[in-house]
């Protein structure tokens, strides 16, 4: 019978503290359809934000109505940021082009508000979706985070717009 020295094992165990720090944990890389509806997401999130930048810039709001059309637009920045480090901690590539936007003709701000009242719908609605898809519950809890901050813009522009009622009812469509 041969007897393991005390430095040989603190020797063994050193190399395997090695090749483990070396190895990228098994669930470093993120499943292939969790990085997909990230990117879906992340383009979402630069549309939304173009939204609000181009009715800043087209002088179309009243200073308080801008205010808080920066809010919403910062709201969706630090959401983009959060799913792109996902993206990147997951091992994918973020997505870089903001999902298309048919936007209306607009000359007044009710209009810029209608229309992104229908941008936040969408988005509420696709992180809706994308909540129970998600393989990763880490990742579905990040969607529903933001679901909940999606779903009060669509409360607070309904509200704006003197919809009634401000919010669709007790469940989101």
């Amino acid at each position: 019978m041969q007897f393991v020295s005390r430095s040989r094992a603190v020797g063994a165990l050193a190399a395997v503290g090695i090749f483990a720090a070396l190895r990228p944990p098994a669930d470093a890389r993120a499943d292939a359809d969790d990085i997909k509806l990230l990117n879906n997401s992340i383009s979402l999130e630069l549309a939304a934000i173009k939204m609000y930048a181009d009715a800043v810039t087209a002088n179309l709001l009243t200073a308080n109505v801008a205010n808080v059309t920066n809010q919403f637009a910062a709201d969706h920045t630090a959401q983009r940021d959060a799913i792109i480090a996902q993206v990147q901690q997951g091992g994918g590539t973020p997505a870089t082009e903001p999902a298309p936007l048919q936007a209306p003709t607009m000359t007044t701000e009710a209009d810029f508000l209608a229309f992104a009242l229908a941008g936040e719908r969408q988005l509420a609605s696709s992180y809706l979706a994308a909540v129970p898809q998600f393989k990763n519950r880490d990742l579905a809890k990040l969607a529903a985070s933001i679901l909940g901050v999606d779903a009060t813009h669509v409360a607070l522009l309904s509200e704006a717009l003197r919809q009634t009622p401000a919010y669709p009812g007790g469940f989101l469509a």
